[in-house]
């Protein structure tokens, strides 16, 4: 029995050195396990950190180049635009021009086929009277101011001609007395 004791003595002095052997053993484990996942932990949110500031550097870069070349093309468009108005501008004053000189033109030759009428007219021929070189250009004259409707004033003012013609010739003969004078 003592040796029983003895031994279970021995035991207990061997299980419980060995019990705070491997509990100091456990804690040193647990405590290097919690330095590297703390290290690793540190290491991966660093890492992570780097790629968040890297893909916000990325995302700037590409923004800022991308908005350099949305000026420089604007700045292209722009200058293509005001070549092509320019242009486009160019194009009206110069059918301008052409609508000048060809109404000049027929301006001109309007006048010499008038003036040869009119040299025409005065020529005597024993036929019926076409009427005078003008009447041709009176009538489109009146025909190309029909639609301004001028043909009312037109009368307006021949009714006042022929009211001042009237009063006129009331004075004039209200002037001539009997028996002279």
């Amino acid at each position: 029995m003592e040796i029983l004791i003895s031994s279970m003595i021995i035991a207990g002095i061997f299980s419980t050195t060995f019990g705070r052997l491997f509990s100091v053993i456990w804690d040193g484990i647990q405590w290097l396990g919690g330095q590297i996942a703390r290290f690793f932990s540190w290491l991966g949110q660093l890492i992570w950190d780097a790629i968040i500031w890297l893909g916000d550097l990325l995302k700037d870069l590409f923004f800022t180049l991308l908005n350099l070349l949305l000026a420089f093309f604007e700045v292209i468009y722009a200058l293509i635009h005001g070549l092509l108005y320019f242009l486009f501008q160019i194009g009206l004053i110069a059918v301008k021009i052409f609508q000048i000189f060809y109404e000049l033109a027929k301006l001109i030759i309007s006048f010499f086929v008038g003036l040869g009428q009119t040299l025409s007219s005065l020529s005597y021929t024993p036929q019926q009277s076409s009427g005078h070189g003008y009447s041709e250009m009176i009538s489109q004259i009146f025909t190309a101011l029909e639609p301004m409707q001028l043909n009312v004033i037109a009368y307006i003012l021949l009714f006042g001609i022929w009211l001042f013609t009237a009063i006129q010739s009331i004075k004039l003969l209200s002037n001539i007395r009997v028996g002279g004078d």
